[in-house]
């Protein structure tokens, strides 16, 4: 399997030529390109070192890319535009993810050799602090740092990885949500995790995790817990969903109360018709400021899509009992 090849060429912002910058990917389609500007601003406009910006993207139009880039305020930055749209994963299990999610797994060949590390985010993100603090954390010899989930916190959760016992990992073994990671280039290569993942996406043992399950399995706990700040996930806004028992309270105040990097990885998402999230004005605000039409109150899915989609759950609910 070859990596993306290089498409649709550069674009600079004012650069100032302080240090040698940190090293961000985001990985989009057209269907997510706004949101994908609405991340890259707030990620611009809180930085406080040069950034070089890759998006990794399933063939979007040069229209769309224009647009994006026309979307972000001045600041010391380059975007490279990857076009990976010919990208083959062959995994054995389907998800409702789009191709582009698996895209991660390329960070490693995407950037310049030079770079020593490089931080992915989800582009359904909003960045509310300088990662510059991030960036400089210790990461001890690990390939890669991110925040475990709140879903899924541990590999024996259901749902995470339902083959744990085959594969031979401890049941207490963290599960990391990959919405955001820190990737030391260096272990990451030297430990062969993009290889180990594709591998198991390949494999009879994959769940519905997609790429997320992959890379857990791939590390095995092997990676550095980042405090929930830089991946406020959206289960962990509520004490429904068992947050008291994974995280220590101060976090997850902390996380509540003033976050690094918001996620809203859950639907409805903040430009959805419906969506209550408690930080749905904070993605409103920067997508107010973007080069694409108003968002606000747009249908999750179409009338057609919502019938199938309900009549799936229903079909599920009937056969899982549940």
């Amino acid at each position: 399997m070859s990596a993306p090849t290089v498409q649709g060429g550069r674009h600079c912002g004012a650069p100032s030529g302080r240090g040698v910058g940190m090293h961000v990917v985001v990985a989009t389609d057209e269907g997510f390109a706004m949101p994908a500007a609405v991340t890259l601003r707030s990620l611009v406009a809180v930085a406080s070192e040069p950034l070089h910006i890759t998006v990794l993207h399933d063939s979007i139009a040069r229209d769309t890319m224009r647009r994006v880039v026309r979307s972000l305020p001045d600041g010391d930055y380059s975007i490279e535009w990857v076009d990976a749209g010919t990208f083959e994963l062959q995994a054995t299990r389907g998800t409702h993810l789009t191709v582009a999610t698996y895209f991660r797994l390329w960070v490693a060949d995407v950037v310049p050799e030079a770079a020593h590390r490089v931080l992915y985010i989800d582009v359904d993100t909003v960045v509310r602090r300088d990662i510059a603090p991030l960036w400089d954390l210790d990461l001890g010899g690990r390939p890669l740092a991110a925040v475990q989930s709140v879903h899924y916190p541990f590999v024996a959760t259901r749902g995470a990885v339902n083959n744990w016992k085959v594969l031979g990992l401890d049941a207490k073994t963290p599960f990391f949500n990959a919405g955001v990671l820190l990737i030391d280039l260096g272990p990451w290569r030297a430990k062969k995790i993009a290889a180990a993942a594709f591998e198991y996406l390949r494999s009879p043992h994959l769940g519905a995790g997609a790429d997320q399950e992959a890379l857990n399995v791939a590390t095995a706990g092997d990676w550095f817990a980042l405090p929930s700040v830089w991946n406020q996930q959206t289960p962990i806004l509520s004490d429904g969903f068992g947050a008291h028992l994974v995280f220590p309270t101060p976090e997850i105040e902390a996380a509540r109360a003033d976050p690094a990097i918001i996620h809203y990885q859950t639907r409805p998402k903040p430009w959805h018709r419906g969506c209550t999230h408690p930080w749905r004005g904070e993605w409103l605000r920067y997508a107010s400021l973007v080069d694409f039409d108003p968002v606000e109150g747009l249908r999750e899915r179409s009338v057609v899509a919502e019938a199938q989609w309900r009549a799936k759950r229903a079909a599920s609910a009937l056969l899982k009992g549940r």
